[in-house]
């Protein structure tokens, strides 16, 4: 193996900051001081020198994050679809049950945004038949039958 070249050079560091560097020349696996501050300047003057720091970043953690946002939006993917393809069939066993003329329908759809915006999405079935049950038979629903 080719030896490098080095030039020597003095640096005054305080005391803190040379007791902090000796106990981290294990964990980062440095036999010397000088191997030490020749990782942490070219490390530094790297990241200086990119715009996109994400390199200096573990490559095992961005391909871990990068990994559970694709896994999630698969998977939001397949849940919003089958949302998707019960609410339609839920739409259609409703209109082929009850025939409602456009203005009716339009007043439901408003209710139902209201609704859902006033409870945040948090609407169950249940509170539906209550809300149901709560109607007497002069205010029910124009065009129910």
């Amino acid at each position: 193996m080719e030896e490098k070249v080095k030039k020597k050079t003095t640096f005054w560091l305080p005391p803190d900051i040379i007791d902090r560097m000796d106990s981290w020349l294990k964990a980062d696996n440095c036999r010397s001081r000088n191997e030490f501050v020749e990782k942490a300047l070219r490390f530094y003057m790297g990241y200086l020198g990119t715009e996109d720091n994400t390199t200096y970043l573990s490559q095992a953690i961005l391909t871990a994050i990068q990994g559970t946002l694709d896994d999630n939006n698969n998977r939001l993917c397949r849940i919003l679809f089958k949302c998707a393809v019960e609410l339609n069939m839920l739409c259609h066993t409703i209109a082929a049950h009850f025939r409602t003329d456009p203005i009716h329908t339009r007043e439901l759809r408003a209710y139902a945004v209201d609704e859902v915006k006033r409870t945040n999405g948090q609407v169950s079935f249940e509170s539906a038949v209550h809300q149901q049950r709560r109607i007497e038979p002069e205010e029910e629903w124009p065009g129910s039958y």
